[in-house]
């Protein structure tokens, strides 16, 4: 491989088999084993393969994807969910291997892509510490070296002898990126993990990035918010159903890929949501229906500034589950996330959920600009788990601009942004 090229990627498909969930028999467990004690020694026909999807048996994750990343390039990565960009990850961080092409990689690898995915909740802070960068290939020598600094990055020196499952999950979340970011990787593998933590610590994360890429070290970084990969990356590829669909320079692509999803197609609301395209989770739980309500709990999808807005959660789990985290998003059209909330045991205590049940996110007054906004929703279990479901699009509204008798006092002529503020020009006496 070329010595300026750290990361290739040549004609890779990357195909999963959709097994149906129950107890299998004793003559399909031995199926099962036959074919993959054949596939060590048989290479595998990919015309028989592709037959075989035919009936709806396997997906197609990634399909025909080639592209590379050079020494010290942040290369961005943007899709809708499910389009592909986390099996990319899972391939670059050695967790998979492609059905078909070659992955070539240059260098060591440190992946944030479930971060704290590795610790173990009745172990302290400091012994967890020790026990994931010993996973990512660092000595004790190496890690006694780096601890004070791992602690000091984290902001956690009060609780490192702490079991971590007293921490909440802003420490935790905390305390795994300072471990990967403090083990001086050659590429760093990066998930959304700026979308989580508060505003001080995002802006922490951001910064050891930075310090990172201006080391000449390479950067794949996957996200939805396309001001981060604007601002951070060198150039991006837009992912879509397994495929490339664009690649090139930032601002060209992610405003491709922003035009796409506004349209008008993108905003259709029905039930279509329900089938799949943006949802993605392990199913011990879903979502049946998922609405947007007015102060009157009628269905409505057309709001003005200043109006209460009430998000109704209808779920269904099929099995006892202890304090699941239900999430709401609420995104413009730039994918940027405008506001987001948590319903969980840090909030209300300890509970559970069995069967069917509904849940309301209540929002006083929809402080926002008239437009069209997006609401994604997700029921997850504890911080580093998997998803039991996530819809990307559950539900979408609009602003209009009308003026509310309540808002007077808004000036909303002239004015821009997202957020609807309260103000007032005055001239200089």
């Amino acid at each position: 491989m070329n010595r300026s090229i750290e990361i290739a990627l040549s004609n890779v498909t990357k195909i999963y088999n959709i097994h149906e969930r129950g107890s299998q028999s004793l003559r399909d467990c031995f199926a099962h084993f036959g074919d993959s004690i054949q596939s060590r020694f048989i290479k595998p026909d990919k015309k028989n393969i592709i037959q075989k999807g035919n009936d709806g048996s396997i997906i197609y994750a990634l399909k025909n994807i080639s592209f590379n990343v050079k020494k010290g390039e942040a290369l961005g990565i943007i899709g809708a969910n499910g389009s592909g960009k986390t099996t990319i990850l899972r391939l670059l961080s050695n967790v998979s291997s492609p059905t078909f092409g070659k992955v070539m990689i240059e260098g060591s690898v440190a992946p944030l892509i479930q971060v704290g995915a590795g610790f173990h909740p009745e172990l302290t802070g400091r012994e967890n510490v020790y026990l994931n960068a010993i996973i990512m290939g660092l000595s004790k020598k190496q890690i006694d070296e780096k601890y004070d600094d791992i602690v000091a990055f984290a902001e956690l020196e009060l609780f490192m002898d702490t079991p971590i499952k007293m921490y909440s999950s802003g420490m935790y979340v905390r305390l795994g990126f300072a471990v990967i970011a403090n083990i001086d990787p050659d590429i760093l593998l990066i998930d959304e993990i700026l979308s989580v933590g508060d505003i001080k610590f995002q802006k922490k994360c951001l910064d050891a990035i930075s310090k990172f890429r201006k080391s000449g070290k390479s950067i794949v970084f996957v996200s939805h918010n396309l001001s981060t990969v604007r601002d951070l990356c060198d150039r991006v590829i837009w992912i879509d159903k397994g495929e490339i669909k664009k690649e090139g320079d930032c601002r060209e692509v992610v405003d491709s890929y922003t035009s796409y999803m506004t349209s008008n197609l993108q905003y259709i609301h029905d039930d279509s949501y329900m089938g799949g395209k943006t949802r993605w989770g392990t199913g011990e739980a879903k979502f049946i229906n998922v609405d947007t309500l007015n102060i009157m709990y009628q269905k409505v999808n057309n709001y003005s500034a200043g109006d209460k807005m009430i998000v109704r959660l209808e779920y269904e789990a099929y099995e006892k589950i202890n304090s699941p985290e239900f999430a709401v998003a609420l995104f413009n059209n730039d994918g940027i996330k405008i506001f987001g909330s948590f319903y969980n045991k840090n909030r209300i205590g300890e509970y559970f959920i069995n069967g069917r049940g509904v849940l309301d996110c209540i929002i006083d007054t929809i402080s926002l600009r008239p437009g069209s906004y997006c609401l994604a929703v997700g029921i997850n279990v504890e911080i580093g788990s998997l998803s039991l479901d996530r819809i990307g699009r559950a539900a979408v509204f609009t602003i209009d601009s009308k003026r509310r008798k309540e808002l007077e006092n808004y000036d909303n002529y002239g004015a821009s942004g997202i957020i609807n503020m309260s103000h007032e020009w005055r001239a200089g006496e």
